[in-house]
């Protein structure tokens, strides 16, 4: 995508953003590299959480968040055509094949249940590992990473997808569970959304950068609203061990159900315009 651009006549500048401020229907935004550039419109696709945040004042970053993840890529025996979700005491991990045949292991658990541990290797062999699923496919493949990586305060909050008239896209905008949602899908989808909508502004297609908000946040919302709420409850489900050994045996036994619950989660095909 980066190549795609440049072919484009992009200019690609590698920064840290380290401030943006908006006035006179302009931008301004500086960078830790000690640059600064003017811009009529700026999008926020800087992941979940940043210094920017802060600056930004935004309200689910004073929140402080329970969870962490864990992520890692192996080499081992794994079906490509599979994507698996293993619940644990106090979280789930999901596998998956990825990109030159690695399989990608990632868990995230809450930070309560992880403190009473020493250490990850710790943690996943007295919880983890209770699960004989995950116990055997990591005992039984090679890392592929010389540690995992881990990222914590993980935060579901709800944000506001405009941000002091930066427009938000992915994880930036919000972040679905990853035990119901489709992340990286939704980062695309939501590009294409501001791309569509900012191509129009700047063709006066739409007149003001009001109603270019105001469209971007109604589409927004019914793109991806119903989608986060359902993957809230999902997840807050699968976070009570009891009421989650329910569910599953219900999934067990009426498997129809699921489909619909990946459906509620996943949203349409996207169609390229």
């Amino acid at each position: 995508m980066a190549n795609k651009a440049l072919d484009n006549g992009v200019k690609i500048l590698q920064d840290l953003v380290d401030d943006i401020q908006f006035s006179n229907e302009q931008f301004s935004v500086k960078t830790k590299g000690g640059k600064a550039y003017k811009a009529k419109i700026v999008i926020g696709a800087y992941g979940k959480r940043a210094n920017l945040d802060v600056k930004l004042n935004r309200k689910f970053i004073k929140i402080k968040s329970p969870y962490l993840a864990v992520k890692t890529h192996v080499k081992g025996v794994f079906p490509d055509d599979l994507v698996a979700l293993h619940n644990f005491e106090g979280g789930y991990c999901g596998i998956s094949k990825v990109e030159d045949n690695n399989i990608n292991l990632c868990y995230i658990t809450n930070f309560n249940s992880f403190k009473k541990f020493k250490n990850i290797e710790d943690f996943q062999e007295k919880v983890v590992f209770n699960n004989r699923f995950l116990k055997t496919i990591f005992n039984e493949s090679i890392p592929v990473f010389e540690e995992p990586l881990t990222i914590s305060q993980i935060s579901f909050e709800i944000k506001k997808p405009i941000e002091n008239h930066i427009i938000m896209c992915g994880d930036t905008a919000a972040l679905i569970h990853p035990l119901s949602g489709n992340g990286m899908s939704m980062a695309i989808r939501s590009a294409q959304l501001a791309s569509l909508l900012i191509i129009k502004f700047f063709n006066s297609e739409i007149s003001n950068r009001d109603d270019l908000e105001k469209q971007y946040l109604r589409e927004w919302n019914a793109t991806f609203k119903s989608r986060l709420k359902i993957g809230r409850i999902v997840a807050n489900l699968f976070n009570k061990p009891k009421i989650s050994e329910v569910l599953m045996q219900v999934i067990k036994r009426f498997p129809s159900i699921l489909p619909h619950i990946i459906k509620r989660t996943h949203g349409k095909v996207m169609k390229v315009k």
